[in-house]
C-alpha cells in the first residue's frame, strides 16, 4: 500500500503487509483482511493530507484523493464502432452491450467508463473499462469510511500510460507485472490499441517466474499480432515491474525477439509492481 502527495512527488510513503491481505480479482472480493489495509491507511497518509484537512463555511472539507487498483480487478477493452451514440447514457447502454460476454460479472451492475481514442467517418474507437460493484466498493469504502472523498478510481496501467509517452515514434509494447499477473498493451502516440491483462498462476496455484520463457511467448505473439493486425512493428519494449530481473528478460527479449527494450521510469523515479500508478498520475498532475 502507497501513497503520495502532487504537492510533494518525491515523499512516496510506503507500507508493507506482511500478511497476504490481498487476492485480486474481477468477480471475487479482493481484500482478504481489510483491517490490514484500515489500519495501514493512516500511515501511509499521515504526510500526504488529512481526511479533513481544509475547513470551509460549511465545516471541514474532506480531502480527495485519487485511487490506483490492480488492473486485474477490472477488465478493460477496445472497441471499434461504425456508430456511437450521442448520448452518454446511449453509449454506456451500447458499450455494455459489446463486454457483456466478455466480463465475468453482470455488466449491467458494473461501473462503466470510457474515452473516445479516435473519431472518424464510419469508425470510432473506444477504450473501456469495467469493475463489478461490489469489487469497487470494497477499494473506495477504505477511504470513504476513513473520512477521504474519492475523485477517480483507475487501474494502474491506465494510471501509468504518461509514464510511457515521449517524443519517439512508433508502437511500442508495454510489459507490465504485478504479482502473477502480466498486463500487456500496445501503444501508438499516448493511443492504447491493444490491452490484455492475463493471470499467470497456474491451476496448482504456482506462479510463473518473471523470467519464465512464457512471457518470451506472450509478448512474441502480441508483437505478431501488432504486425498482423495494426500493420506496423512495435519499435521499443518496456517493462514495469521485475525488478531485478528487468535486464536479464531485456537482454534475452532482445535477442530473441529483436525489440530494444527500457525499463518503464518517471520524472520522479523507476517505476514497480508497487508504485507504477502513482508514479504514473504524478507525471500528469504534479507540479
Amino acid at each position: 500500500m502507497a501513497g503520495v502527495s502532487p504537492r510533494a512527488p518525491s515523499q512516496i510513503k510506503q507500507e508493507v503487509l506482511i500478511e497476504r491481505s490481498l487476492a485480486v480479482s474481477p468477480s471475487a472480493p479482493n481484500l482478504l483482511k481489510p483491517q490490514l489495509f484500515r489500519d495501514a491507511l493512516p500511515r501511509v497518509s499521515a504526510s500526504i493530507a488529512s481526511p479533513s484537512a481544509r475547513s470551509s463555511r460549511n465545516g471541514p472539507k474532506r480531502a480527495t484523493t485519487a485511487l490506483v487498483i490492480p488492473d486485474y480487478a477490472v477488465r478493460m477493452a477496445i472497441l471499434d464502432f461504425e456508430e456511437f451514440p450521442a448520448t452518454d447514457e446511449e453509449r454506456s447502454a451500447l458499450i455494455r452491450f459489446r463486454l457483456r460476454k466478455g466480463v465475468p460479472f453482470h455488466i449491467d451492475e458494473a461501473q462503466v467508463a470510457y474515452s473516445v481514442q479516435l473519431n472518424e467517418p464510419k469508425r470510432v474507437e473506444v477504450l473501456a473499462v469495467a469493475i463489478a460493484r461490489p469489487i469497487l466498493d470494497e477499494y473506495e469504502s477504505l477511504f470513504s469510511n476513513a473520512g477521504y472523498r474519492v475523485g477517480l478510481v483507475t487501474p494502474s496501467s491506465i494510471a501509468a500510460l504518461p509514464l510511457y509517452s515521449g517524443a519517439e515514434p512508433g508502437l511500442k509494447l508495454v510489459a507490465k507485472t504485478a504479482g502473477s499477473t502480466l498486463s500487456v498493451l500496445l501503444l501508438e502516440q499516448g493511443r492504447v490499441r491493444l490491452v490484455r491483462c492475463l493471470d499467470l498462476a497456474s491451476g496448482e496455484g504456482e506462479e510463473t517466474e518473471p523470467g519464465d520463457f512464457n512471457i518470451l511467448a506472450l509478448l512474441q505473439q502480441t508483437l505478431a499480432y501488432a504486425e498482423d493486425q495494426i500493420g506496423q512493428p512495435a519499435t521499443r519494449l518496456m517493462l514495469c515491474g521485475f525488478g531485478h530481473e528487468t535486464e536479464t528478460l531485456g537482454r534475452i527479449a532482445q535477442q530473441e525477439l529483436g525489440v530494444p527494450y527500457s525499463p518503464v521510469r518517471g520524472r520522479f523515479g523507476t517505476a514497480s509492481q508497487q508504485n507504477a500508478g502513482l508514479l504514473g498520475l504524478l507525471e500528469q498532475y504534479a507540479a
